[in-house]
């Protein structure tokens, strides 16, 4: 559960310096997010590879999740990229809030696995 704290923060800030209309501040988040979610999604794809068969549903969602999660980071700073002194297309603040949804129904999965082992 600590791997996605980081990633999670570095999209809240970016969401949150979106809608405080700084895009260059919401560009740089998202930028240092990719790095970041890919090296945690391959982590979670280990986890689903080497757990045992049955695989539980959460592991599975979560190397689902955190791989959409790269894809839609990855889009959401490459269209922020050229419109980096203006105001974000569309398709940046789309792509963002898709992010956010991700990382609260990770944050919930999260919490489910947490208390369903102690």
């Amino acid at each position: 559960m600590t791997r996605q704290l980081g990633p999670a923060g570095l999209v809240v800030v970016a969401g949150l310096a979106d809608a405080a209309g700084r895009s260059d501040l919401a560009f740089y988040a998202l930028l240092a997010a990719v790095p970041i979610i890919a090296g945690v999604a391959l982590a979670a794809y280990g986890d689903l590879v080497a757990a045992e068969r049955p695989v539980p549903a959460s592991i599975s969602l979560q190397a689902l999740l955190w791989g959409l999660g790269l894809v839609l980071v990855t889009a959401s700073s490459a269209v922020r990229a050229p419109a980096f002194d203006s105001v974000a297309p569309a398709f940046g603040g789309a792509t963002l809030t898709a992010c956010l949804a991700i990382v609260g129904i990770q944050g919930a999965v999260a919490v489910v696995r947490e208390l369903k082992a102690k």
